[in-house]
Parts: C-alpha cells; structure tokens; sequence
C-alpha cells in the first residue's frame, strides 16, 4: 500500500468496514500462557492457532489491512461505468439464463475487478434454474448483498425513466453479508452456484 494511506482505524474509507469487522476473541484452554483464539464478527476469518494478545491483535490488523487495500481498490475503480458497458442497461429485463449470467458478469469483473455471483435454487439435468439472487464475492470468501443500483440497472426497462442511467461505482454495489456461506452442491466455475444439485 501507498505510504500516504492511514492506519486503517484512522482510514474515512474504512468507517462501514470496521463497523462490520470487528474482532472477536475466546481464552484457549491454556490459562499459564493467556492464549486466545480469535474471529471476525464480518467474515470467516479466525487464527489458526491460539495467539497471545499482542499477536492477535497483529493478526487481526494484518486481516484488516487486506480489506482495506481491497477497500481502495474499489474506490479508485468509482468512476462513471465504461462506455462499452451502456449495452448491460436493461440488459435483463425479460429474465436470464446461466449463459447470459456469464456473459453480463464476466464484462463487468473485467471492467471493475469485482466478482458476481447468481445463486439459483437449484441445478438439475436441464441446468440451474428456480429463484435466483445476485451477490458479490470478496477475497474473505464471504457474499454480500448486491446494493445501490446494480440491479435495477441490469434488470430494468431501458426505455423507462426510473431505469438508472449508470450502476453507480463498484464499490456501492458490496451490501450487507450474506447470511450463509459460499458453500453450494452446484458451482459452473464461473459465476453461477446452486443451492441444492437434484440433477439424477
């Protein structure tokens, strides 16, 4: 990182991410040595083995640290959506396939470095299919909720008004955490997951 970037507890970007990160700490059956074990209220993150405090607490601003270089890189890719992306608005409003999901998504991690996911209920002998959901994917290995104008973005009619003109900045699109993991019976390697694989 950039010599000038603050501490992250001193870092304005970072307010939101520490509010969702913070750590978490347990005594480990060692009451002689004063270890402990530590966790992330935001995310999977935990040491692997048990720390004494000062080093859990360097682990922890290691972890830290890592979001925020992934904090900024985001915020410098905040600019206007490219040019050659105009073509995704309203891009789904008559619905999507796994194909399309691909497509779409693959375009847009190129262009902003941001990986998305589509969770479908299921994936069978004819492909995924069922309720679906988008959602964005962190190193943390956790999903977010897809926020800000994404969405609409993609899925609304691109002859109405109300459709944004632009999906905002990548960075407005990383919302609350998901409330389970990135743990799917079905997953095509690329940007499509299913929950359950019932295919025979």
């Amino acid at each position: 990182m950039s010599g000038v970037t603050p501490h992250y507890t001193d870092d304005p970007l970072m307010d939101s991410v520490r509010s969702q990160h913070r750590m978490l700490s347990e005594p480990a059956d060692d009451d002689a040595r004063q270890l402990y074990a530590g966790s992330c209220t935001g995310c999977e993150w935990t040491t692997r083995t048990p720390l004494d405090a000062h080093m859990l607490q360097k682990a922890f601003d290691e972890h830290m640290t890592i979001l925020q270089e992934e904090t900024h890189r985001l915020a410098a890719s905040a600019g206007d959506i490219p040019g050659d992306l105009e073509d995704l608005r309203g891009y789904m409003v008559d619905g999507y396939d796994a194909d399309d999901v691909n497509r779409v998504f693959d375009r847009l991690e190129e262009a902003t470095g941001l990986s998305l996911v589509c969770v479908w209920e299921y994936f069978d002998s004819a492909g995924v299919g069922g309720n679906s959901q988008f959602y964005v994917s962190l190193k943390d290995d956790r999903l977010y909720e897809v926020a800000g104008d994404l969405w609409e973005w993609l899925n609304g009619d691109p002859d109405c008004d109300s459709t944004p003109a632009s999906p905002g900045a990548s960075s407005s699109w990383i919302g609350s955490k998901a409330d389970f993991t990135a743990d799917f019976e079905y997953d095509d390697g690329h940007h499509n997951c299913a929950i359950r694989d019932v295919e025979e």
